[in-house]
């Protein structure tokens, strides 16, 4: 009764509930564009097969929102009941082994290359697929992930594009990690499991900033025989021995078949012949579209034939998304409301959970060099205006960063002392591409040096820092990054030196704070179930240097950061009346709701009182908690008591802890948050043996980044103990 393609598209529509038919979003799976993905065949070849099964009552069509395809309502397709009885009364001869509603990924002609490709990695464990945009790199790989014996091991799969790091492709291969790793030995641990398959695709357009890590990642994967696809353009920028299959044009005869089969078929070998066998130009060919001139490029007739016959707001749209560095929420776009007319013109190239689109590669290169300086300098500028409207969310403040640094501004620079802090935890890898790109234009400039010394030192690059350092020739600035060196690599005397050299060159009010700075990262240098060093003469040294203020906004903040420190001391030496009366001394400035008099008091009351229930622990918990300003300060109460129930309840240590924010969700940076985070693993490696190792090799990391070496040594020492 059906053609092959009558029946393919019938029975993939059956596989979705009867619900979505009347639904107000409904999945891009049913739009024009996602059946022609799911059948692999251009969307012009479907019109034949879905007007037939329209016309006979076994489908129907309506107009609904399509769930990341913008604001615009679009055409979607369900099969109506009819069609569902007759799906009834004809089963599959074939029955699908995944009845999931993904679909199975269709091959076109590249047959022989899928059997070498399998071949390879069996053999090898890793390979690179290279070739042309758009010329089938991640349809042939996804297709190989779907055969046997990769079918059935876990698949990380991870889109690379020019921000892109370590960090940000372990999220995408482990999106279930709610923490990112920075600790190498720690990244490497984490992927070190089980017969998984690795693929990074894009390759190309990684940043030579991150190639290094980047490859040492994959050479590691492959020298412990992960299976391991890199996809991407040549030139890559990683340099590989390893097997290549690089992927042309189909063979005309092959690609015939992704053109509708209502075609003649000596009709589609015309069209496929003129248009050279390559996969991207097939999808984004329409039926009645001039085909190119023999000798004519692909790029002549993506521009001639795709581009030049968009409309004002469809053209201004795509030139709106071609600038961005990696794929974004359909929502957050600029002009999103235009996204489902892009994407009829199969323009749009999505992440592989439809969450994200960008636009498709060969399309966005050949529109950026039809554009001129100006015209690009102005889509800049409509990019800072738009992302600047995103300002809360540090992932979209980065974008506008990016593009205010491409337009050369030079207050960028000077508004850093604003932004690093807030920027830095979460977006350390694409800030530290972005700065990178900007030295290239301006080497000479100390101020760019000095920023990116700063993001180097947050991701523990030493050598990086010390690079940066050499071009900075403001002494104070040097020396700020030299100094934060010298703790970073555990150089006690270096440290010491640099800390007077800047004391002596600083004003008072920023000799107070490093004075201030340099006796709490002491006082943390300790893990919680080890017995303190002996540091306290040390720290009491710094703090009388300490000259205060005059100005009272100034000296009672400062105030109050000396009598925590000392308050800490007294928590360690065992001196409780001591530890009384600075509490009171604060008390007489405050009321004893203060947020800090509860968590002064809470950490009194758990140094104190060794035998206190657990239960009057989790009460006066729980009151700290709740009077505290932010998460941040709610997590240090919680993670003090989840210290203290270890080990004497370890069930109820690791329900606590459980409750207990993860570091990266915390927007806090510097010394700070890496003493949380170094201790947080810590316990997370106490309390969960399976990830013991991974954990603690984060710990240490972290420890050492907050320049507590103390304390990475003693967590060095437990992680022996372990291997």
């Amino acid at each position: 009764m059906f053609k092959r393609s009558q029946e393919k598209l019938l029975r993939y529509l059956g596989r979705f509930p009867e619900s979505l038919e009347e639904a107000w979003d409904v999945p891009r799976a049913l739009s024009l564009p996602g059946l022609s993905e799911a059948m692999g065949v251009v969307r012009s070849g479907l019109n034949q097969p879905l007007g037939f099964l329209e016309s006979k009552g076994f489908i129907l069509v309506r107009v609904a929102h399509v769930i990341g395809g913008g604001t615009r309502r679009r055409q979607v397709y369900h099969i109506t009941q009819q069609g569902r009885t007759w799906l009834a009364e004809h089963p599959a001869k074939e029955i699908l082994p995944d009845q999931a509603v993904a679909p199975s990924i269709q091959i076109i002609g590249r047959e022989d290359e899928l059997t070498n490709l399998e071949h390879t990695l069996l053999e090898e464990h890793a390979t690179v697929v290279g070739g042309l945009s758009g010329i089938g790199k991640t349809t042939l790989v996804r297709a190989l992930m779907q055969r046997s014996p990769f079918a059935s091991r876990p698949l990380h799969w991870a889109d690379v594009n020019e921000l892109s790091d370590v960090k940000s492709i372990l999220a995408a291969w482990f999106p279930e990690d709610e923490v990112r790793l920075g600790d190498q030995e720690a990244q490497l641990e984490r992927v070190n499991y089980g017969d998984a398959c690795f693929v990074l695709d894009d390759v190309h357009t990684l940043s030579s900033r991150h190639s290094d890590d980047v490859l040492s990642l994959l050479s590691y994967l492959k020298e412990h025989e992960r299976t391991v696809v890199l996809i991407g353009r040549y030139p890559l920028s990683l340099e590989l021995d390893w097997k290549e299959t690089r992927l042309t044009s189909l063979d005309p005869e092959e690609a015939m078949h992704m053109l509708g089969e209502h075609l003649a078929d000596e009709q589609r070998l015309s069209i496929s012949r003129a248009l050279g066998g390559h996969p991207m130009a097939l999808k984004l060919y329409r039926e009645g579209d001039p085909l190119p001139e023999a000798g004519s490029d692909i790029q002549t007739f993506v521009q001639d034939t795709m581009l030049n016959p968009l409309d004002t707001d469809e053209i201004s749209t795509l030139d709106h998304l071609i600038l961005n560095p990696s794929p974004l929420p359909v929502n957050d776009l600029p002009r999103s409301a235009m996204i489902g007319a892009l994407d009829d013109h199969a323009l749009l190239r999505w992440t592989s959970q439809h969450e994200k689109v960008e636009v498709q590669h060969l399309v966005r290169n050949v529109r950026r060099a039809m554009l001129s300086d100006d015209q690009l300098q102005r889509l800049h500028e409509a990019s800072v205006e738009h992302w600047n409207s995103y300002e809360d969310i540090p992932q979209y403040a980065v974008l506008s960063l990016y593009h205010q640094l491409a337009l050369d501004h030079e207050h960028v620079v000077a508004s850093m002392d604003d932004q690093f802090e807030r920027l830095v935890p979460t977006q350390d890898g694409a800030m530290a591409v972005i700065f990178n790109r900007a030295i290239e234009q301006k080497p000479e400039d100390e101020k760019l040096h000095y920023w990116a010394g700063k993001i180097a030192l947050h991701r523990n690059e030493k050598e990086r820092v010390k690079s940066h350092a050499q071009a900075v020739k403001s002494a104070p600035l040097r020396h700020d990054l030299l100094y934060q060196l010298a703790l970073l690599e555990g150089d006690e005397t270096e440290a010491q030196r640099l800390l007077e050299v800047q004391l002596n060159e600083g004003s008072e009010i920023d000799s107070t704070r490093l004075l201030l700075s340099a006796a709490v990262q002491h006082l943390d240098d300790r893990v919680f179930d080890q017995p303190p060093s002996q540091r306290s003469n040390d720290i009491e040294s710094l703090l009388t240097r300490i000259n205060l203020p005059d100005d009272p906004r100034l000296r009672s903040p400062m105030t109050v950061s000396i009598t925590m420190i000392q308050h800490g001391l007294a928590l360690l030496a065992g001196n409780q009346q001591q530890a009384n009366e600075l509490v009171e001394v604060l008390e007489s400035l405050s009321s004893v709701h203060d947020p800090l008099l509860l968590q002064l008091n809470f950490k009194s009351y758990l140094a104190f009182n060794p035998d206190a229930s657990i239960e009057d622990l989790h009460e006066r918990a729980q009151r700290a908690m709740e009077a505290q300003p932010s998460p941040f300060h709610r997590a240090i109460i919680g993670l003090a008591f989840s210290e203290r129930l270890f080990p004497r309840d370890v069930d109820e240590a690791r329900t606590r802890f459980d409750g207990l924010p993860h570091p990266d969700s915390l927007l806090v940076s510097g010394a700070t948050a890496h003493r949380y985070a170094a201790r947080w693993w810590y316990l997370r490696g106490l309390l969960y043996g399976e990830d013991a190792r991974m954990a603690m090799r984060e710990s240490a990391h972290r420890f050492r980044q907050a320049g507590c070496h103390k304390a990475a040594r003693a967590v060095a020492q437990r992680l022996h103990r372990l291997l």
